[in-house]
């Protein structure tokens, strides 16, 4: 008889013997046969392991930031970094502090005040130079705790940023959130192995997929209770479970389960099977990711490579399997300590470990509570990413995607805009019993590198979990005075204003199309004469309706369009106070045009793409942008934006404090049922907005209510970059003016 023949009438007669003991012969409508292309087909193509992964940004050095060396030890200790001596050669993985000679040496130049602003009077330089696994070398060099530059590449070369390699942090399967890192089983610690051996299948090396003794004593088991109380599911079996059927708990899914095991166990080998199981196994819940396979867990669970693990480490994560929620070592700490106990009791019976590595792993503390690899609210990003790959028509399954996310960043902006809302929800008696009633305030924040068009962070919702609706990429909303810069620029442009013209705040009537206009500002006060910059700090709205009319909206809305902004806008008056309706990503790419004195870089949320080979397919376009307005009108516009924040509708800032150099406006739209503020420092640009998904008054205001999330959010990202002020371009100068009847003094950027 042929080893084929014989397979087959080995796992019908299992299945069989298992249906007339549970059910009789009414089940035998189950064709065990019928399964076969199906299952051979998901095995022959590896749907196992297939998944499609997300990787973010590793940690990153810019010049002009504060430098830590117990913080840059912890970095490397964390990517598993060797350090050397100065003098020995790096290899992957290595890094060292170079001293003078040996630093000027890697660079190829003299570190001296023709090549680098060095710090006169002060210490001396300190070099760093590591060798990353994927990406090209990098090299930092320090003077005073503060980083002067950057190199990257091989040869050196100064760089924006000296960077570690990225870091996977997700991966989708079947459109499931996962955290997944695949592993070959000569990677993984033999104790873990035994130890999911010795708790879950000690049988594992001599079955055939099956243990009759265990589905025997199950089946026994179940017919004394009259109920399926127990499975006697071997690891091949949980593999099967776990990746080829539902959850659902039959009698006919168990009769699949057990001759696809069988099945399984005829076409891969026990390491196969073994070091598959060890990678997809289900171990827990980090927000809406699931956490799948060892290596994963021992990331997540210890913050380290699994390939560090030591015994009780390992039995720790075998006792997790058994049920994830229930042995948590963080939130079940009893649970968790009692059922290692078990694992490693058995691993002592099976002669696995000693009797004194056994009452050392019994004492072994359990770990501390880890951080989250990636952010509750990393899915939104995730999603822009997928829609960007749509657009470049690259199919998403099964690649590998290397994004400008920055986790730390995204966690920042979360919790900044979880902890505001709440904050504001609080302290109005409506908004409040509006909670409590299950309308909750909702929002977004997102932002990016002006240098590059990097998009770091993109929060489109409080909690992913809660609500999928990516706000930040869907949500069209009226954007109210968040319009004006625009305006006041093409004012600049073609109205023939300049920063200190003199503006009438006064009632005010736009005749268009036959029908009269007549806007009113929002306390319903009028100021008389103003400067152009002070009308838009305080965004006045009878003033930008002026310029707006003067400009004219067939220039206004071509300005509007090469910044960013792409939704419909209407031909009306009305759009100089923003009721044209948008997304604040479309906020974020104007707004960055701006912040970039008017050239325009298509944001991006992939640096590249590879394909399930490796192979890459997709890299970011690296070029400088375009200058689609006008330079020296759009640094004027700033330095007006800078007033804003010092003493105009955003002066609420410094009282957080946030006091890098910033320009940004605020938006209200009417009842405030939408609150945004937008600003940018010469390094960062981020929007916030806050409003209800029904669209409901909020009695808040862009000051109240974005400015504060904005603020605790950017006052932890702007510590990434150093405090310099714009470079202003030739044939524009910064002047100081004074203004006795507004008791002002302010500096303007003027030709």
């Amino acid at each position: 008889m042929n080893s084929s023949l014989q397979l087959r009438i080995q796992s019908t007669i299992t299945v069989a013997s298992f249906l007339f003991l549970f059910t009789g012969p009414s089940t035998y409508a189950f064709n065990p046969f019928n399964l076969k292309s199906e299952f051979d087909d998901k095995l022959s193509s590896q749907q196992l392991l297939a998944s499609t992964k997300y990787f973010a940004l590793g940690e990153r050095f810019h010049p002009g930031e504060a430098w830590d060396d117990k913080k840059f030890a912890e970095i490397l200790k964390k990517n598993n970094f060797r350090l050397r001596n100065d003098g020995q050669m790096l290899l992957a993985e290595d890094a060292a502090q170079l001293n003078k000679t040996n630093c000027e040496t890697a660079l190829g130049f003299p570190l001296n005040n023709d090549s680098l602003k060095l710090i006169l009077g002060s210490s001396e330089l300190v070099c760093w130079k590591w060798i990353n696994k994927k990406t090209a070398p990098q090299l930092v060099i320090v003077q005073d705790h503060i980083i002067l530059a950057t190199y990257a590449g091989n040869p050196l070369k100064q760089s924006f940023e000296a960077s570690f390699d990225p870091v996977l942090v997700a991966q989708y399967k079947n459109n499931e959130p996962l955290i997944q890192e695949q592993k070959k089983l000569s990677d993984i610690p033999v104790a873990c192995m035994n130890a999911v051996m010795a708790i879950e299948d000690n049988d594992f090396l001599d079955h055939s997929g099956v243990s009759y003794t265990g589905l025997a004593r199950a089946v026994l088991k179940n017919i004394m209770t009259l109920r399926k109380a127990q499975g006697g599911s071997t690891i091949t079996q949980q593999l099967v479970k776990n990746y080829f059927l539902t959850p659902e708990k039959s009698f006919s899914r168990k009769a699949k389960e057990l001759y696809m095991a069988i099945r399984l166990e005829s076409q891969w080998t026990k390491d196969e099977i073994l070091e598959t199981y060890l990678n997809i196994i289900y171990m827990g819940q980090s927000g809406v990711f699931q956490v799948r396979g060892f290596p994963a867990a021992s990331q997540y669970y210890f913050g380290k490579s699994i390939d560090q693990l030591n015994i009780p480490e390992c039995a720790l994560l075998a006792a997790i399997i058994n049920n994830p929620l229930l042995n948590n070592p963080w939130k079940k700490v009893d649970h968790a300590t009692n059922r290692r106990a078990l694992v490693l009791k058995k691993m002592l019976e099976l002669q696995l470990i000693s009797p004194e590595q056994h009452a050392e792993a019994i004492a072994y503390p359990l770990p501390p509570a880890n951080q989250l690899r990636a952010s509750e609210t990393a899915p939104y990003f995730f999603e822009a990413v997928r829609n960007q790959a749509q657009e470049l028509g690259i199919e998403t399954e099964g690649k590998s995607f290397y994004t400008t996310l920055d986790v730390g960043l995204q966690n920042a902006a979360q919790t900044a805009l979880t902890e505001g809302i709440l904050k504001v929800t609080y302290s109005r008696e409506k908004l409040k019993m509006q909670k409590t009633s299950g309308v909750e305030l909702q929002g977004s924040i997102l932002s990016t590198e002006n240098k590059t068009g990097h998009v770091n962070v993109f929060v489109g919702g409080q909690n992913y979990k809660t609500t999928q609706y990516n706000r930040a990429l869907n949500s069209r909303r009226q954007i109210g005075s968040l319009v004006k810069p625009f305006i006041y620029l093409s004012g600049l442009i073609y109205g023939d204003f300049t920063p200190t013209t003199m503006l009438s705040d006064e009632p005010f009537t736009w005749e268009y199309d036959k029908k009269k206009w007549t806007p009113v500002n929002y306390d319903k006060k009028f100021r008389g004469p103003v400067p152009y910059y002070y009308a838009l700090k305080e965004s006045l709205n009878s003033p930008a309706a002026q310029v707006a009319q003067k400009a004219e909206l067939n220039n206004i809305i071509p300005v509007m369009r090469k910044a960013g902004f792409k939704s419909e806008i209407p031909v009306l008056p009305a759009v100089a106070l923003g009721v044209s309706e948008h997304t604040p990503f479309e906020v974020l790419q104007a707004y960055q045009t701006l912040a970039r004195l008017g050239n325009y870089k298509k944001l991006t949320f992939i640096k590249a793409i590879e394909d399930e080979a490796g192979q890459v397919v997709f890299t970011e376009n690296s070029t400088e942008g375009e200058q689609v307005i006008d330079l020296k009108k759009s640094a004027e516009l700033i330095g007006m934006m800078k007033q804003g924040v010092q003493n105009g509708t955003a002066k609420a800032l410094a009282s957080l404090p946030f006091s890098k150099i910033s320009a940004g406006k605020t938006g209200t739209t009417s009842q405030g049922k939408d609150t945004w503020f937008t600003g940018y420092t010469p390094n960062i640009t981020t929007v916030v907005w806050i409003g209800f998904d029904l669209n409901l008054p909020t009695t808040l205001t862009g000051a109240s209510g974005a400015v504060p999330i904005w603020g605790n959010y950017m006052k932890i990202a702007a510590l990434k970059y150093g405090s310099e002020d714009y470079l202003w371009p030739e044939g524009v100068k910064s002047k100081e003016y004074e203004f006795p009847d507004l008791k002002e003094k302010v500096n303007l950027i003027v030709e």
